[in-house]
């Protein structure tokens, strides 16, 4: 369960929310997924100005996968729509996974009006610039940042998602390896889609920035249980 510290006296509780789009755009064999994230950031304003960090959390109120066979053209209409309802018309934004599609599709967004922050996922362990809103995005990075939220339970999941059993299929599949060197890799299993968890972990990377994930979330990791846990967070 996400900790977010109770209001003391004499304070006034700030709330900062902010809302991202995130879609990991798939190809001829792999569907795409969308995800929307709801992110609180918590702060508790003392009556003489003392500002105090009281928490956050980070809400997936919406978790789809596209028909395959779909067009890009009508995959990006779709965004648009989405990014036409309430509350996303209030200012969200948009983040594409353009790794294994190409710089063409994620033009077709800007084509439309749209401005992504546009990724590439790629392997290391940091985030680079790649020019005006794009990024280089190791996946390590991605998936750690994700799997440390998941055991904080700040990331939480809507209770009626429709694809909240894939979502938690998705997870289990997913096996953390260490390096000689002490590094760490996440992949799925061969066979197995990844699309859902890599659509919320662009969306948590967006709101986040390049972090660096809370250390205490790989503390409850074993030798013998490599695969990532689906916690089951829900959204109040």
């Amino acid at each position: 369960m996400a900790l977010i510290m109770p209001l003391p006296p004499h304070h006034r509780e700030i709330v900062k929310e902010k809302y991202v789009l995130a879609v990991d755009l798939g190809q001829s064999s792999d569907p795409t997924a969308i995800a929307v994230l709801h992110h609180k950031h918590y702060q508790h304003v003392h009556v003489k100005g003392r500002i105090v960090e009281a928490g956050e959390t980070f809400d997936v109120r919406h978790l789809a996968r596209l028909p395959l066979g779909l067009s890009y053209i009508e995959q990006v209409a779709e965004v648009a729509r989405l990014l036409a309802r309430p509350p996303l018309n209030a200012g969200c934004e948009l983040v594409i996974d353009e790794t294994g599609v190409g710089r063409p599709v994620g033009d077709l967004f800007e084509a439309h009006g749209m401005q992504p922050t546009r990724i590439t996922i790629t392997g290391g362990d940091k985030a680079t610039s790649a020019g005006k809103r794009r990024w280089h995005v190791p996946k390590q990075l991605l998936i750690s940042t994700l799997d440390a939220r998941l055991h904080t339970g700040d990331l939480r999941f809507a209770a009626d998602l429709t694809e909240a059993g894939a979502m938690a299929n998705e997870l289990k599949d997913f096996r953390r390896k260490v390096s000689d060197a002490g590094r760490y890799s996440y992949e799925a299993r061969v066979g197995r889609h990844d699309d859902l968890v890599l659509a919320v972990a662009i969306g948590l990377w967006a709101i986040v920035g390049q972090p660096k994930p809370p250390r205490a979330a790989f503390g409850v990791y074993s030798a013998s249980a490599p695969a990532l846990s689906y916690g089951v967070n829900h959204v109040k």
